[in-house]
């Protein structure tokens, strides 16, 4: 693919980014080193101003860890509520992966989908977005804590596209017949903002 043929319609033109929207009160992150220390600072900050300073040291130990995990997986950026909720919260985050397909698109997402039942859903541009839901139960010291990670997979735009991204929102909940309705609630908005997704060509 060559400039040339994307200036003369031959080709769809490859994305150079994206924009995802989420509530005003959630913050953007990258997933690199100075993401992580923004995130650890705004901790830090909301620690000493409610005087819980002895948090701070295992709060910023599972951001150091959850930001491990981000760089092996190639992540790109994470989002997540950062506002002290008046009432309840949202025990939820959002992260955004590079995806690429080994082999035709659609059926590569089946394979890593791992036996989840997967939508194929209009994504309004002519495109499609692949999306699947799994439950996963926490271990060891997360035992009897569950996630329900909801995964949306956007491929570029073109005919036959070999790279796309995985947008996935996990949300962290006591069990499905515990969270009840809420649990449903924190799925709608994940369904929400993955659907704000828009590509950005320059």
């Amino acid at each position: 693919m060559s400039l040339r043929d994307e200036l003369l319609g031959r080709v769809a033109p490859t994305p150079r980014g994206y924009t995802l929207l989420v509530p005003p009160d959630w913050g953007r992150f990258v997933a690199d080193d100075s993401g992580r220390d923004e995130l650890v600072s705004l901790l830090r900050a909301r620690f000493l101003e409610v005087h819980r300073p002895e948090l701070f040291g295992q709060a910023r130990a599972a951001v150091h860890q959850q930001w491990e995990s981000l760089r092996q997986r190639g992540a790109i950026e994470i989002y997540m509520p950062v506002v002290p909720p008046v009432e309840g919260g949202t025990p939820m985050s959002i992260v955004t992966v590079p995806w690429i397909a080994q082999g035709p698109f659609a059926e590569d997402v089946q394979r890593r989908a791992n036996g989840a039942a997967v939508e194929t859903l209009d994504a309004g541009d002519d495109s499609s977005v692949y999306r699947w839901e799994t439950e996963r139960e926490g271990r060891g010291a997360t035992e009897g804590v569950f996630a329900r990670e909801i995964c949306y997979v956007r491929p570029f735009p073109g005919e036959t596209p070999q790279r796309g991204i995985l947008v996935m929102a996990s949300v962290v909940h006591p069990g499905i017949a515990e969270a009840g309705p809420a649990l449903d609630g924190f799925t709608a908005l994940a369904d929400a903002v993955a659907s704000t997704l828009v590509w950005r060509f320059e």
